[in-house]
C-alpha cells in the first residue's frame, strides 16, 4: 500500500502527501512529509470523514462520497475507499483538481483491492 500512495504523490508535484486511514484513525499506510504527524494526520481524517458522513446522512441523500477542505496554501482531500476507510490527500492550491482526483480514485481502486 505504501508503493501505491508513493505512486500517487509522485503524480503531481502539487500532492504533498498522502496516507490511507481507518474510519477509527488508525494509519494504514502513509507517504507523508517528515513534518506530518502521522497520528494527527489520522485524527483529523477520521473525524472530519466522519463529519462528512453524518452531514450527508442528516442533511442529504445519497453516499458520502469525498470531503473536501481548502485554505488559502492548500487542499486536504477525503476520498472513501470502502466502508471501512478513507484515503487523505494533501495538496497545494493551485493544483489542477481534475486530473489529480483521477490519480486519487485510480489508487483507492489499487488499494481496494488489496484489502
Amino acid at each position: 500500500m505504501n508503493s501505491i500512495l508513493e505512486d500517487l504523490n509522485n503524480t503531481c508535484v502539487n500532492i504533498q502527501g498522502s496516507a490511507f486511514i481507518s474510519t477509527d484513525g488508525l494509519v494504514i499506510a502513509s507517504a507523508l512529509p517528515h513534518d506530518m504527524n502521522e497520528d494527527t494526520f489520522g485524527a483529523v481524517s477520521a473525524a472530519l470523514n466522519s463529519v462528512g458522513m453524518q452531514s450527508i446522512h442528516d442533511l442529504a441523500d445519497g453516499v458520502l462520497e469525498h470531503v473536501m477542505i481548502k485554505s488559502s496554501l492548500n487542499y486536504i482531500l477525503m476520498i472513501q475507499a470502502g466502508k471501512e476507510a478513507v484515503l487523505t490527500v494533501v495538496l497545494k492550491s493551485h493544483a489542477e483538481l481534475d486530473n489529480v482526483m483521477s490519480n486519487i480514485r485510480h489508487a483507492v481502486e489499487k488499494i481496494s483491492f488489496i484489502a
